[in-house]
């Protein structure tokens, strides 16, 4: 997708924030890092591994994340919190030039889920009055975006916020995988080579 579009609806999404302490903090987090946040790979390998992948990742998980959140009566201010916020750290864990991507020193020692913590813990704490509260959640929702502890969260969702941020973020993964996988695949068969990572082969629509 053009990355001036999918910005733009980045920014329709921050100015929508009713909280004002998360409008804020998401606004401030997200202007400071604006050149980063337009090409960065959402991940070096896995998902969304190309430019403006992580961008495109957070864009569709909040068109999803809407829907998800309002069905279940959750706080969607919380949930966007969440999308935004969850992978921040690859912006210190991944280094990126151009088309290619390698993990930093930082990223190899302390990883994103950490990285992305202490961002949001330096940016709560130069906001006057924001509440220590609504901190800890949003810091949760950073920890516990892997969903099992398997697979590298530091604590396990415990709100409802959390279960669906982590459920988004693993579904749009993962299909972002299927379809890369069914693109790239040079058969003529009706299936796909047996892909190792998602341990299936799989169907390829005409």
């Amino acid at each position: 997708r053009p990355i001036e579009e999918m910005w733009a609806e980045l920014l329709a999404h921050l100015h929508a924030v009713k909280n004002s302490h998360l409008r804020v903090l998401l606004t401030r987090i997200v202007t400071d890092h604006e050149a980063q946040l337009r090409v960065w790979p959402a991940a070096q390998v896995i998902h969304h591994a190309y430019r403006g992948g992580f961008l495109e990742h957070i864009t569709k998980m909040a068109e999803v994340g809407r829907f998800v959140a309002t069905a279940y009566g959750a706080d969607w201010d919380l949930v966007l919190a969440g999308i935004v916020l969850h992978d921040i750290g690859k912006l210190q864990e991944l280094a990126y030039e151009g088309g290619a991507g390698s993990y930093t020193r930082d990223g190899n020692f302390v990883g994103h889920i950490a990285l992305g913590i202490v961002m949001v813990r330096e940016a709560t704490n130069s906001i006057s009055g924001f509440p220590d509260d609504l901190r800890a959640h949003v810091e949760h929702l950073i920890a516990s975006h892997h969903g099992v502890r398997e697979h590298g969260s530091p604590v396990e969702p415990k709100t409802v916020e959390a279960f669906i941020l982590a459920s988004i973020d693993e579904l749009d993964a993962k299909l972002n995988q299927v379809r890369k996988a069914i693109a790239e695949d040079p058969s003529e068969d009706e299936f796909t080579a047996w892909n190792k990572r998602l341990g299936r082969v799989l169907f390829k629509p005409k």
